[in-house]
């Protein structure tokens, strides 16, 4: 199993951070992903608890279900179903406010199931935190576009 944890400050206001992070769909517009969509929308709002988002990166998928939701400091996931396959422990998105921004912090801990792609964790986890970074560099564009329209 490998822990990925990813800590970035984004220059911009809490609630436009976090619902430019929990919009699933905008994951799309991301050089690496084919296609994003919530395939069962969350109990309350669209993306929220209970919601499901499928992500196709090409060689990866990942299905995953939106288990900790408190608008707007916490997003919390279960990947259900993965290729390659995996075992998903852990999957937290924490957001605090901090002076100039919001503090993001990105928690994940994931084994593959395949004995020949496990010797690969570390090539997997290394590719997460890369995503991830230039996720959350695409959510602070949008945030700061969102809080200058507001």
């Amino acid at each position: 199993m490998k822990t990925v944890v990813v800590t970035k400050t984004l220059r911009a206001p809490i609630e436009e951070v976090f619902e430019a992070y929990t919009d699933h769909e905008r994951l799309a517009d991301l050089p690496m992903v084919i296609s994003a969509k919530v395939t069962v929308p969350g109990r309350t709002e669209k993306n929220g608890l209970g919601a499901v988002r499928e992500v196709n990166g090409g060689l990866i998928w990942l299905r995953e279900e939106m288990v900790g939701w408190e608008r707007p400091t916490l997003m919390e996931y279960s990947i259900t179903r993965s290729r390659p396959a995996s075992t998903h422990e852990l999957g937290r998105v924490e957001f605090s406010e901090v002076p100039g921004g919001t503090k993001v912090v990105w928690t994940t801990r994931f084994g593959l199931e395949n004995k020949m792609l496990a010797v690969a964790e570390a090539g997997f986890a290394a590719a997460f935190r890369f995503i991830f970074v230039m996720t959350l560099a695409q959510v602070e564009k949008r945030a700061i576009a969102a809080s200058a329209a507001a």
